[in-house]
């Protein structure tokens, strides 16, 4: 899920009053939050709540997530909804609302294995229904909702008429679009071969809310607002909106969401975020966002190059810069619309190349941006560097800034006659009649005498595009070119594109790191209105269908880069940057912001839901209440069972807190679950289930202090009814050191996934059909070992013991304050896996802690209340040593004092004088999409 272009009606400029309500809005938010006089008494940590506020300066625009534009909306939505998968940090795929995704043996038709025990935010299920129900509302009818139409146009039609504006269910059992194919699964149908298939950006959205709603509605009309009817704003996200999300939005205030309490594991996140609740909030004019974040006032924000340089050495913030996760990139667009209105030069590729070869991208880069990006070239950006094609490696194609080459190549092309315009430039001219097929595979005729002179729209709201288009006016006179720029809203650009009315522009895409949905929009699939240069290459578009089924990734990769070649070739696209995003925050109130160009996921820019910043961040001075680590269950997944057959299963959980109660939810897949409490002593809990009927079934355990709470990862079950003889093989798992049994070991058959755990005395035994397997225990701290040949016969016992070898070191160290080198007793110490377990200790009263642990790769976190937390990476353990990991942890500094009055009022008088800046100079500094009534012609981009 990308930004894309909407083809909307627009206010021309957003009126006075609105300015005026938006930035009196700022000032009571900044009186309401910030303490006057007098720094307050410090409050008891656990009475206050966690506040993180960001900074935009754009407007979240629509509360309806069909409707959206801006980067504040798309946010918004993925705070609130759900996605099928969302990623982790470095742009990997993790479970979300589908644990799973399976394509069939084509790899046409994926099935999704939904999330169980999900609840939406106003307290009902989420079940399959509306998973299958999203993707269907989706796909149902392109004409009336289109906002996500790039993740469904391979989705197979049920064939509901173009003239169907309400919501309509497929056929049961059809195989098209999305049918619920068991209690707990979604099957999608595609008409070929869909690789990305765990790529489908949909919010996720209940069918009880939506399904009364037109699907132009949605598109056009519904606002999504819980007053509306039926009430809106139900999700299922980390966060949840404001009661008054309606009022804040209508009336330019901050908009609040709040922490989910129950949400759901994410990744390597099991337990709700520790931010109760996110502010966003918009700023009108940028010096006065750069002021609230100097002041406290907010704690992120979004910056433009102008901003940003101007916080260059700001006491107490930390800056970022750098490729955007969304794949933003600027363009020049070369209509390929099939019109006689405008200039015919613009389908010659001869023409193009030459544009791209005169246009000085660096100069652009290192003049017009400050520096602050790359030079651009193709679809897909180097952010994902496994899709991005890079021109300079591949000679062949490489349309870099050449003047010379530029004009010889229209000497070549028979533009080598010139005429005069009334300013005495002189500008290029067909000198005969020049035929060719054109890049669509249409015939076309350029008439003697044709002038090489090309309109051009720019964007009003975007300063440095309107200077883009200024400098390309000197450029390509140099080689005879003759541009008018026009500068336009963003809304009559809009128009003007998609209505063919326009030989050139300056526009941007974005998207997901996927290449479906970036390389989609040049296809010919996607002519309905997305597609906004028109071009539609036979080739190009084969070869997008081609990578979509390429079940191999380097095939895929090859194919992608192919494609991306021949649209760069084109030059219907000169793409001359791909611009850096801005950010900066406070250093003095959070950690774990972490490195946004190592793990560029982490942006806040990521909004395919749950971005792991969201959940890593922490206020500093450490929690008072930590959170039990995820739960790890014994054994290997997936395992067999048999119906009516009872499985144990044992989960091992740590909370450094001592004394609190612990509650062990274990949720068998089917609806039903099992509870126990305990103390915070207890590292484990075992729980056995049977189940009744056949199928394929997800373990999962929460583990919950009573405020804080982390899930497993799911664990698979497939339960098969007994079909011939079964047998036994039975034995001990035992430390072969110490002899000493081994319990909770888990041992595991090939073939068939049959599987059991030891008990207290190492004891296992499994139940099998007849037949010859190899048999394998494995135990935490342990090399696993496997035994070959085991043969098995009905009604018999074949006994299998194993002795298995230890593997183990330590992370052993201390914890003290740096003022002072005196201990702190208690000190939470989190230790992190390179494989995602999670294991925690507590300091003794001396400071020291010791963990035995698997030799690996790890992070280790100390905490304490009234201390800096600490992170330290990269720990090697080896077997048989002990790693040495000691912290000294900064105490807290005293929070500075409140905004005086005089501070508050002189804010207020700045933001004043800003509003008669703003009212004189008319700077737009975000684009304003307010949807006018009447009908809309074509989808968004």
């Amino acid at each position: 899920m990308g930004r894309r272009r909407f083809h909307l009606s627009l206010e021309a400029i957003r009126i006075w009053q609105t300015r005026l309500g938006v930035i009196c809005g700022l000032v009571v938010f900044v009186l309401a939050v910030q303490p006057v006089g007098a720094a307050p008494a410090t409050p008891a940590p656990k009475a206050a709540p966690v506040e993180l506020r960001i900074g935009f300066l754009e407007a979240l625009d629509k509360l309806n997530p069909f409707q959206g534009l801006n980067d504040p909306s798309f946010e918004f939505y993925g705070l609130v909804y759900d996605y099928l998968y969302s990623f982790d940090q470095d742009g990997n795929f993790v479970p979300s609302i589908a644990v799973n995704a399976v394509p069939d043996a084509t790899s046409q038709n994926w099935t999704y294995w939904i999330r169980q025990n999900v609840n939406w935010s106003d307290g009902t299920p989420l079940t399959a229904s509306d998973v299958a129900f999203t993707i269907n509302y989706n796909a149902q009818n392109f004409n009336l909702l289109w906002n996500y139409e790039p993740y469904a146009n391979r989705i197979v039609s049920c064939g509901v008429p173009p003239t169907q504006h309400s919501y309509v269910d497929p056929p049961p059992g059809a195989r098209c679009q999305a049918q619920v194919t068991s209690p707990g699964n979604v099957t999608v149908y595609f008409d070929r071969p869909f690789v990305p298939g765990k790529a489908l950006f949909f919010p996720i959205i209940p069918r009880s809310q939506w399904f009364g709603i037109a699907l132009d509605n949605a598109q056009y009309r519904y606002d999504n607002c819980p007053t509306s009817s039926p009430p809106g704003l139900i999700g299922s996200g980390p966060f949840v909106a404001d009661s008054n999300i309606c009022t804040q939005w209508s009336q330019h205030q901050p908009i609040a969401v709040h922490k989910n309490p129950k949400y759901h594991p994410v990744g390597s996140h099991t337990g709700p975020s520790n931010i109760d609740t996110i502010y966003m909030i918009q700023f009108l004019d940028e010096s006065q966002m750069v002021y609230a974040l100097e002041t406290g006032a907010i704690d992120m924000g979004k910056f433009s190059s102008a901003g940003y340089e101007s916080l260059a050495g700001a006491s107490g913030i930390a800056r970022q810069e750098g490729l955007i996760s969304t794949q933003y990139w600027n363009e020049i667009g070369i209509s390929q619309y099939d019109t006689t209105f405008l200039n015919p030069a613009r389908y010659d590729e001869n023409v193009r190349r030459a544009m791209a070869m005169a246009t000085n991208k660096d100069y652009i880069l290192k003049t017009i941006y400050g520096g602050h990006g790359v030079r651009g070239d193709s679809l897909m950006t180097p952010i994902t560097p496994q899709w991005w094609y890079d021109p300079p490696s591949d000679p062949g194609a490489n349309l870099t800034f050449d003047v010379s080459a530029a004009n010889a190549l229209l000497d070549r092309a028979g533009y080598d006659s010139w005429w005069t315009d009334r300013s005495g430039a002189r500008y290029r001219q067909a000198n005969r009649t020049i035929s060719f097929t054109d890049t669509n595979g249409k015939p076309r005729t350029i008439a003697q005498g044709t002038q090489l002179i090309f309109s051009m729209d720019v964007r009003k709201e975007f300063l440095q595009e309107q200077a883009v288009g200024n400098y390309l006016v000197t450029a390509w006179a140099q080689i005879g070119i003759k541009l008018v720029p026009t500068t336009k809203l963003e809304n009559s650009l809009s128009k003007d594109v998609y209505g063919g009315k326009v030989d050139t522009y300056i526009w941007y895409w974005s998207g997901d790191p996927d290449p479906n949905y970036l390389l989609s929009i040049e296809s010919s699939f996607t002519l309905d209105g997305w597609n906004d240069n028109f071009w539609d290459n036979a080739s190009y578009t084969a070869l997008y269908v081609k990578q979509l089924s390429d079940t191999n990734f380097t095939q895929r990769q090859k194919d992608v880069r192919a494609a991306e070649k021949l649209n760069y070739e084109s030059a219907v696209y000169i793409i001359y940057l791909f611009p850096y995003g801005e950010w900066a925050w406070r250093t003095d109130r959070f950690t774990g912001w972490g490195d946004w160009n190592a793990h560029p996921y982490r942006q806040m820019d990521a909004f395919w839901g749950a971005n792991p910043l969201f959940f890593d961040l922490t206020v500093m001075g450490g929690p008072v209440n930590n959170p039990p680590t995820k739960p790890i269950l014994a054994g290997t997944p997936p395992i067999t069972a048999f119906v009516n057959q009872s499985v144990t299963f044992i989960g091992n959980s740590t909370d450094p807190d001592p004394g609190e109660t612990l509650t062990w939810a274990w949720h068998w897949g089917e609806g039903n679950q099992t509870i126990h409490s305990t103390t915070s002593a207890a590292q484990g809990d075992t729980a056995s289930y049977k189940w009744a009927g056949s199928g394929y079934y997800n373990v999962t355990l929460t583990v919950s202090d009573g405020a804080l709470s982390a899930t497993s990862d799911p664990f698979e079950v497939h339960v098969v009814p007994v079909v011939g003889g079964l047998g036994w093989v039975n034995g001990t798992v035992k430390d072969s050191t110490t002899q000493l049994a081994i319990s909770g070991a888990g041992v595991r058959t090939s073939p068939g996934s049959y599987a059991a755990l030891t008990d207290s005395t190492g004891a296992y035994s499994i139940l099998l059909p007849a037949g010859t397997y190899a048999v394998t225990a494995s135990a935490s701290l342990h090399e696993s070992k496997t035994t070959t040949g085991v043969t098995v016969s009905a009604n018999a016992m074949t006994a299998v013991n194993f002795l298995l070898i230890p593997a183990r070191g330590w992370i052993a160290g201390t914890v003290r304050s740096a003022a002072g080198n005196t201990p702190i007793a208690g000190a939470a110490i989190y230790i992190y896996a390179s494989g995602g377990q999670q294991y925690a200790v507590s300091a003794n009263s001396q400071g020291s802690y010791n963990k035995s642990l698997t030799p690996g790769t790890y992070s280790v976190n100390a905490s304490a209340t009234g201390y800096l937390s600490s992170n330290k990476t990269g720990i090697v353990v080896v077997d048989g040593q002990t790693k040495t990991v000691d912290f000294s942890l900064n105490p807290l500094a005293q929070p500075p004092a409140g905004l005086s009055p005089l501070v508050i009022a002189g804010t207020a008088l700045g933001i004043v004088a800003v509003l008669v800046a703003v009212a004189v100079f008319l700077r737009m500094r975000r684009r304003k999409k307010e949807e006018e009534e009447g009908k809309i012609e074509v989808p968004s981009r």
